[in-house]
């Protein structure tokens, strides 16, 4: 993925998240940007070789749902109540 397209796609997810009331952006020990209200995160993003991706917490119900499209998966390295939603257009 293009670092131009990728940047594109983090500008729109930072422009949604830090419209919500007390959200803020930090980069976290990975590098990743990260989205928080009070200090919880909702959002994750992250850019590797498989292109652009976001994790978020979802309930399981959503979830299970969401499992059966395409560009989601589950997050193997945080809680078992996130997903990430990986797309090289999001």
């Amino acid at each position: 993925m293009k670092a131009l397209e990728a940047e594109v796609m983090l500008e729109n997810v930072r422009n949604i998240c830090l419209a919500l009331p007390e959200a803020a952006e930090l980069i976290d020990g990975f590098g990743h940007n990260t989205f928080k209200i009070n200090g919880k995160s909702f959002v994750i993003s992250c850019e590797n070789e498989n292109g652009f991706s976001l994790s978020f917490k979802s309930d399981r119900e959503t979830q299970e749902i969401l499992l059966l499209k395409e560009h989601f998966y589950k997050t193997p390295y945080i809680w078992k109540s996130r997903l990430g939603i990986y797309s090289k257009s999001c």
